[in-house]
């Protein structure tokens, strides 16, 4: 009698809003840090700078003095990131990355989707619509994804994401239907595991998530980054 008192004196507090299950059920804040601002100079992996191929900064100093914050949250095998970007190239489209080659024989062949040492940071179950505006089913690709943001007239954004995996200590999901997988068909929905430059073996890693814009055609390509220029990087 003394637990059945106490178990309906929870369910009357819930019921008041005494107790929330909303704040019981709170993710975790696991990362709530700056990014790192990558030199104006610095060349991306397809050889592209932002001083080469972004608009012109007014202040003549390549967007150098640019920011961003990161935020990540995690519970139940889920995600939720949040980027917010100030003082970057105006009306500009960005996407966001997250690493998957690492080192000490963590991934080696990257990405099993494309061999890169990045895959969007995205939901596994929207790996399907990247996959269709990647270049190798449509060249042109698409003004928005999943993993993107634009800035706006100051060059200011915020990019939100849920995410159906564990960013931090996590793996990714690559979640893809067998008519979506040109070239990589046999490719099993495995999770393959996110590399972290914070844990131990995985020092050197480039990165755990990487911003790059698309100043040259303003296109997202899916699951290539095709040609890009870096902005930010955390850690």
């Amino acid at each position: 009698m003394k637990t059945l008192k106490m178990t309906t004196l929870a369910a009357t507090l819930v019921a008041m809003g005494t107790v929330s299950g909303a704040a019981l059920a709170a993710p975790k804040k696991v990362i709530d840090d700056n990014m790192t601002r990558r030199p104006a100079g610095s060349t991306s992996g397809s050889g592209d700078t932002v001083e080469a191929n972004c608009p012109a900064d007014p202040t003549g100093n390549a967007w150098q003095g640019a920011t961003a914050t990161l935020e990540v949250k995690q519970k139940g095998g889920r995600s939720q990131v949040e980027i917010e970007v100030d003082g970057a190239a105006p009306n500009t489209l960005f996407t966001v990355w997250v690493r998957i080659k690492g080192k000490n024989g963590l991934n080696p062949l990257g990405s099993p989707l494309t061999g890169g040492g990045a895959t969007p940071l995205a939901p596994g179950s929207a790996l399907d619509d990247l996959n269709a505006i990647s270049p190798w089913v449509d060249p042109a690709g698409a003004p928005a994804s999943a993993n993107s943001f634009m800035t706006d007239n100051d060059g200011d954004a915020e990019f939100m994401v849920d995410l159906d995996f564990p960013l931090v200590r996590g793996a990714y999901p690559f979640q893809m239907t067998a008519t979506s997988r040109p070239g990589h068909e046999d490719h099993p929905n495995v999770p393959t595991a996110i590399a972290d430059p914070r844990e131990p073996g995985q020092e050197g890693t480039p990165f755990l998530i990487r911003v790059v814009s698309h100043c040259t055609d303003g296109a997202s390509h899916g699951l290539s980054p095709a040609t890009r220029e870096a902005w930010f990087q955390f850690p």
